[in-house]
């Protein structure tokens, strides 16, 4: 018997030092953002449909660059920031 946990798919813009993605992660439905994120302290979570954007020294975007991926994986201690889209 296989059962399933119920997710909703969440749109985030992610930093880290080096890079800003957008993209969608699954949290638990009704669940809290920060919640999923502090839960995985660690480890990665998947950026599914992720558009990454590699930033410069001063931590601005790279002009002419943007990359589109199915899957991302990220480790959590280095999320600078993370907000809904």
């Amino acid at each position: 018997m296989q059962m399933k946990v119920a997710k909703e798919q969440v749109k985030v813009k992610i930093k880290t030092e080096s890079t800003i993605l957008n993209g969608t992660v699954y949290t638990m439905v009704n669940g809290r953002l920060s919640d999923y994120i502090t839960s995985h302290v660690g480890k990665f979570i998947p950026v599914t449909d992720a558009e990454v954007y590699h930033l410069d020294r001063e931590g601005k975007k790279i002009k002419g660059n943007g990359v589109k991926r199915d899957i991302v994986f990220i480790n959590v201690e280095k999320i600078e920031m993370i907000e809904y889209l």
